[in-house]
Order: structure tokens, then sequence, then C-alpha cells
């Protein structure tokens, strides 16, 4: 009779076994290893000890404590376990924290974090999925959900508060990693794709460099959808629209090899740009450390680079405060030792006394000060027997400064590298 009863619960369990639904579009399937019971799945693989009943009716299983190796359960993705994952910092440049503690690399950061950048700081953060944040200064992050299933499935959700990131969102199967980006006006969902939010008082920005995001704003009927080459403005008050970025700036014709730790040069005219913005880094894929650049109308300077090789990108700015696509160049610093060093600018009356140490065995130096690294435009050209001299205040703002030694009999050196100072 046992062996009877154990025969029919066999049949009915393969029965049921053969006529179990296919699996839906929210379900996922677990194949049952060898030793496996029902409470064990549960315990190791979803959200409750008990949802093995709910398995056992979803599934049409006569007798929950008999499953077979090999057998294929359905489970619906709402029930699979859930857990916290983890941002990895992968570079810092200058000073980011997390809830006040500075962050080096290596750092774990959880969820609820909240992330700040000062002024000249860059944070660069690794997601579980490898997509990569770049945090850029003066910025304030909160990670708010970091959630990884049990199926391999990501959910992800920063909230940007003031300042800008970047993101390099890796490509994976839809549903596979969502992430989204909420600003104060909008919210930006997000699949493989470059972009960048950026946040400014009430107003989040949206530019989308490669790929499409979705771009739910207030005061707009509908979630705008963002391709490549395209942003949108959210600002609380209007409806947003989809506004074509402006074009890759087009840099003039520089040299490679720069002399001095002093970069300068003009960008050409852009209809539409008001000014640039971008990133300077010492590798090409700029996945270490970063610094912010601003430009002075068109005008692109760079201070006290130390030798080596860079890569800039620059993105030119419009109306509407959207940066438009970026452009990318390489150039390398190679500047000769100094051999003057600037010490000290005083200030008396309308007098400017600026003063350096260096080099003894000459005569005497000759002295320029220009407003300009090309010294076409002199505010003094003149000569001393002294390490200091005397001139009339200029205007308050940047100056270069260059000396070069003259010897016995009136041979001239050759000219330091130049020193910039602030008249004040």
């Amino acid at each position: 009779m046992k062996v009877l009863l154990g025969a029919v619960a066999l049949f009915w369990m393969q029965f049921a076994w053969a006529l179990a639904p296919l699996p839906g579009p929210d379900d996922v399937t677990i194949e049952v290893r060898s030793g496996d019971t029902l409470g064990d799945l549960a315990r190791t693989q979803l959200d409750l000890p008990t949802r093995w009943r709910d398995v056992a009716n979803y599934n049409l299983l006569p007798d929950p404590d008999l499953i077979e190796s090999g057998q294929q359960l359905r489970i619906k993705r709402a029930w699979l376990k859930t857990y916290q994952g983890k941002l990895k910092v992968e570079a810092v440049s200058g000073e980011a924290t997390a809830n006040g503690k500075v962050l080096k690399v290596g750092d774990m950061i959880a969820v609820g974090a909240q992330l700040q950048t000062a002024a000249g700081g860059v944070l660069r953060l690794r997601m579980a999925d490898s997509s990569l944040v770049n945090m850029m200064e003066r910025s304030e992050l909160k990670v708010a959900k970091l959630e990884q299933r049990a199926d391999g499935v990501l959910s992800s959700l920063l909230r940007l508060m003031t300042g800008q990131i970047e993101v390099f969102k890796a490509k994976n199967e839809p549903g596979m990693a969502d992430l989204a980006v909420a600003g104060r006006n909008a919210t930006v969902g997000i699949s493989g794709t470059h972009f960048r939010v950026r946040q400014d008082g009430v107003v989040t920005f949206t530019e989308v460099e490669d790929g499409t995001v979705a771009f739910d704003a207030t005061q707009t009927p509908v979630v705008l959808s963002l391709n490549a080459r395209e942003g949108a403005v959210a600002n609380g008050r209007d409806a947003a629209q989809v506004i074509p970025l402006l074009s890759e700036p087009v840099y003039p014709e520089l040299p490679s090899l720069f002399g001095t730790p002093y970069v300068e040069w003009m960008m050409g005219e852009q209809a539409g740009a008001l000014r640039y913005v971008g990133e300077l880094a010492q590798n090409e894929d700029f996945s270490g450390r970063l610094v912010s650049l601003r430009s002075e109308g068109r005008a692109i300077r760079l201070y006290e680079l130390p030798n080596g090789r860079y890569w800039m990108k620059l993105r030119a700015v419009d109306a509407h405060g959207l940066q438009g696509m970026e452009s990318r160049i390489g150039f390398e610093v190679n500047a000769p030792p100094r051999q003057f060093a600037m010490t000290k600018v005083y200030v008396s009356g309308k007098q400017l006394q600026l003063r350096w140490v260096g080099r003894q065995q000459s005569v005497s130096y000759q002295v320029q000060v220009a407003p300009n690294l090309d010294f076409q435009h002199l505010l003094l050209d003149a000569k001393t027997a002294d390490n200091w001299i005397d001139m009339p205040r200029p205007r308050s703002g940047r100056h270069f400064l260059r000396v070069r030694q003259i010897f016995a009999g009136g041979r001239m050196g050759e000219w330091d590298v130049p020193m910039m100072f602030d008249a004040p």
C-alpha cells in the first residue's frame, strides 16, 4: 500500500510538472539541484523564508516536499531576495567626502551616503554593473538606492542636490541594470548611454552624448525622450522641451608641445557658444585625476602644469545653460627648470614692488612684466642690479613676470620660465 501511494504521488508530481504554466515576463526560472528543498530555496534566494508556500502554489506542486533535481520552478521577480550594493571609489582629486569623512581610492560607499566635492575636487565612482559616475567639483549627491536581486538585476537611484555628474552607463539587457538620477525638478531614467546631469539652484539640466534617456520633468505633461546630441532644462515652472546641443568645439591650431607651465589659447567663434567648460586629465581615457575647466569667454587658460602629457575635453555652453557635445585634444608640457622664483609682491600706494630669488653670478637682471604670456604688450621693461624692482601699480588681476641674467660684458642670458602673480 505504501508503495502504491508513493507511486501515485510521483505520478501526480510528474503530471503537475508537465502541466505547469510557462514562465511569464515577470518570472524567473530556478533549476532544482540535487538535495534542494523549497525551504532551502526560500531561505537562500527569496525575500521571505515562508515564501516556499507561494512557490508551491504558483507551480501547482501537489507535494512541496517532492521536488526533483533538474526540475524548473517559476518564481516571481518580486519574490527574489535583494541585497544592498555599494559604490567603489576609483579616483579622487582634491577634497571629496562621504557623510563628512574624507574619501580615498578603494573606499566603498553604501546606500544613504551623502557625497560632497569641494572646489577643485572630483570623485570617480564605479557601480556594480561597471558603470562609471564622475562627480564634478562643488557637487552634492545622495546615494538613495543600490539594490541587487538574486538574479543579478540591479536597481539604482542617485539624487543630485547640487553640482554636476557625468555618467558612462554600461550597456546591459533591458531591465537588468536600471539607473535613475533625480534632480530637483526632473528625474532621468537611463539605459546604456553617456550623459550629464547638473543641478544649479532649482534648475535641472540634462545633456545626452550617446544613447537615449527618459526625462521626466515637473510641469511637463509627457516624459521626454532625449537622444544623442539633445538636452533639456527643467525649472519647475515651464514645460521642458527637447533642445539640440551645440556641436563639438573646434580647437585652433595648437603646438603639440608647450615650453612653459602656463598654457593659453583663444577658441574660435562658435555660433551660440557663450563660454566653454570641460575637464583636464593625465590619461587618455580620463579614468584618473580630473580637473574642472572654465573658460574666460573664449580664452582657455591653464596655470602651473607640471611637465607631462595631458588630455582635455571641452564643451560649448549655450544661452539655456546646456553644455554641448564634447571634443578632445592632447598636448604635452615640457618646461625647463626655473632659475628664479618670485617671493613677494608688495603694494605701497601707487607702486608695486616685485621680489625674486635665483642665481647670483649675474651682474644685473633684465625684467619684463606683461598682462599676457606672449609679452607683446609690456607694462615694464627695465634693468636692475637688485633682486627686486619697483613699478607703477598696474590694474588688478593676473600678470606675468620674466627675468633674465645680464653677465659681465653685457652678455644676455636666456629668459627664464615666466612667473605669474596677481596684482591687488
